[in-house]
């Protein structure tokens, strides 16, 4: 499991410097030299755009981690409009051109999307019966749907963060089993988060003015980001005030918001250590903390759980540090 993760977090980032060394460094060359063989650049640039990333996303994604090939579209798609943002006239000629050639197929691959929302809801529904969670049953019934790929886990992972961060307002109901505790109050996230949320917007604006002095693309990109940035941080506080630990007569649901979910049998908890300094450890443990490194909660099991995060694969864990509010009647209500 840990030589996957590994493997996996190393083809991201290899990935993401390569879009950026494409994206920025092709950029700083187009605006650097002269206007004289600025066409032929761009053109190049071009051809990094919609030929090279793609293939080295298949060779460095698709291929090695067996992700889906219907991926490819999509990435295709995105650097198509990247590359109409920011390339000179002549250049979206090209494009235009070249998305009329791969219409066809990306209607093919829109039109299989559609045929398997059925199935899709299906399948939410039996998941939602047995236990309503929306993020890990979208993510199951999805991987029922089009396969168990790290590309759908990362798709249903985004679907996720825009639920809870365009309807943050929507309630989300508790099964009247189980007993819930929050996670957040004790530590004061919600008053670091207004914080933060300040700081970030006071951030944006003049970041935005000052590259609309450079370039009015750049500063559209920025701008479009940072709505994207801040709609996960929505997203992030949306999901710390609905999901909340649970607990029935069987069962225990432990989670942070949208970060992490483990679901285990009471008869599974081997300890309970209420935690009042900064907790460390040579042994491996899951940080799932409200906050880096803090929490209240220090959860032993007998067998381990496995802890699934929003982004990133699963992982087995033993013991497991987190924030829980009322700490005391939680440990009551388990022992």
């Amino acid at each position: 499991m840990t030589t996957i993760s590994l493997s996996l977090n190393r083809n991201i980032i290899s990935i993401i410097l390569i879009a950026c060394a494409i994206f920025f460094g092709g950029l700083t060359i187009l605006h650097a030299v002269p206007l004289a063989v600025r066409d032929k650049v761009a053109n190049g640039l071009l051809a990094d755009f919609v030929l090279t990333f793609p293939v080295l996303f298949y060779f460095v994604i698709v291929r090695p981690l067996k992700v889906s090939a219907k991926s490819l579209f999509l990435v295709f798609s995105v650097c198509c409009a990247l590359a109409y943002l920011v390339l000179p006239q002549q250049q979206r000629d090209y494009i235009l051109q070249i998305r009329k050639l791969s219409v066809l197929a990306e209607l093919f691959v829109i039109g299989y999307a559609v045929m398997q929302f059925k199935k899709i809801k299906a399948a939410y529904n039996l998941y939602h019966v047995a236990f309503a969670d929306p993020i890990y049953n979208l993510r199951l019934s999805m991987a029922d749907a089009l396969g168990n790929s790290p590309a759908i886990k990362v798709l249903a992972a985004e679907v996720a963060v825009l639920r809870y961060g365009l309807l943050f307002w929507k309630r989300e109901k508790t099964d009247a089993q189980y007993k819930a505790f929050s996670t957040h109050k004790d530590c004061g996230y919600v008053a670091i988060w207004c914080v933060l949320f300040a700081v970030v917007l006071i951030e944006i604006v003049p970041m935005h003015l000052l590259l609309m002095r450079w370039s009015n693309t750049a500063a559209i990109i920025l701008t479009v980001l940072s709505v994207y940035s801040s709609m996960i941080f929505i997203a992030d506080l949306s999901a710390m005030l609905k999901r909340k630990v649970l607990i029935n007569t069987d069962a225990i649901v432990l989670r942070t918001g949208m970060r992490w979910r483990a679901i285990t049998g009471l008869n599974n908890i081997q300890s309970l250590q209420k935690i009042t300094n900064d907790y460390t450890s040579d042994e491996p443990y899951l940080k799932g903390g409200v906050l880096k490194n803090s929490g209240n909660l220090l959860i032993t099991f007998k067998q381990p759980v496995m802890v699934d995060k929003l982004y990133g694969a699963s992982k087995a864990y033993h013991t497991i540090l987190m924030q829980v509010d009322d700490v005391d009647t939680f440990i009551a209500c388990i022992s």
